[in-house]
């Protein structure tokens, strides 16, 4: 198995277009810091070819799969070809499935997501509807802790983590009588030479996410807040971590103490809010991430058999 970290931040990226904090202003004077949008790839093998799966497809998608040949159409001759062939989505907020709107060219992809996560896109954010006569698109049921099977080589097993639903739902009186459960997965993929786990948004650390993580090789965790007024504490008009569905980093429950106790040999933070400190590298929040023993990943980063690509960097 092969997966490729495509993007490493939380919905605005690094830099916000409208954000002066001083984590975007470095990274507008030093691009090569910037984060796109929490995305993944990973590869699965069919006859005579490597297919991908793009996970939460955001809206830097198409900028994304610029940077990664092994994304783009192959040298074949065929006008149109792709070896993106499915999707998944952990949730439905706007940063994880936007990007669905960059892949309605005629192309012939199973989406994957919960049943919670399909009527959203029917209803509250019916992205369904609108790219029904653009592409042909296969939507699939995930039912969590039912595991599915992008090839033969690759197992894919969704652990339900939260039943919170994006704000765009909040007063969505389609849903009243909706089943919540799975509205935020975190999903384990499993092939013959390596295990990788990945959790873009925990809300609460409780033996689902300990489920989630047992037997992974690379843990890719929820890094968006370190404390849990991050973002008051700047004046920005915005709730506490916890309440966007985020259990910040720091505290005694935090979720570097629980990595920190994780068996895996490699974990990885991802999702960074633009706000966190632990962007600069000589925080002492980005200390206290490295004594927990545990890295920040960075966009471009390939992960693969337990081993981490050399894309990672301060």
């Amino acid at each position: 198995m092969q997966l490729i970290v495509l993007g490493t931040g939380a919905g605005g990226g690094c830099p916000q277009w409208n954000c002066g904090c001083a984590n975007c202003t470095f990274a507008r004077e030093n691009p090569l810091s910037a984060r796109t949008t929490d995305s993944l790839a990973v590869r699965y093998k069919n006859p005579g070819r490597d297919n991908w799966a793009i996970v939460n497809p955001g809206v830097d998608l198409r900028h994304q799969l610029a940077k990664h040949a092994q994304l783009q159409p192959p040298a074949d001759g065929a006008v149109r070809n792709t070896p993106i062939q499915s999707v998944i989505v952990t949730d439905g907020a706007l940063d994880h499935t936007m990007g669905l709107i960059n892949l309605r060219e005629g192309a012939a992809l199973k989406v994957f997501a919960t049943g919670i996560v399909l009527e959203l896109m029917e209803t509250a954010f019916p992205v369904r509807s609108v790219l029904k006569n653009y592409a042909r698109l296969e939507f699939v049921k995930i039912i969590p802790g039912q595991p599915f099977f992008l090839a033969d080589d690759l197992k894919v097993t969704a652990f339900a983590l939260s039943d919170k639903l994006p704000r765009y739902a909040k007063d969505s009186e389609s849903l009243l009588t909706a089943e919540f459960s799975g509205a935020v997965i975190g999903l384990k993929f499993e092939s013959a030479d390596s295990v990788i786990a990945y959790a873009p948004q925990i809300g609460v650390w409780d033996s689902r996410v300990d489920s989630l993580f047992s037997g992974a090789e690379i843990i890719l965790a929820d890094g968006t807040f370190y404390t849990t007024d991050e973002m008051s504490s700047l004046g920005l008009e915005a709730g506490s971590a916890e309440s966007m569905g985020h259990l910040p980093l720091s505290g005694e429950g935090g979720i570097l103490a629980h990595l920190h106790e994780a068996k895996a040999p490699v974990k990885l933070l991802t999702h960074i809010n633009n706000t966190n400190p632990i962007l600069r590298h000589n925080s002492p929040e980005r200390q206290a991430v490295e004594n927990a023993g545990v890295k920040i990943a960075v966009d471009g980063m390939c992960l693969s058999a337990g081993k981490v690509g050399e894309m990672l960097r301060d």
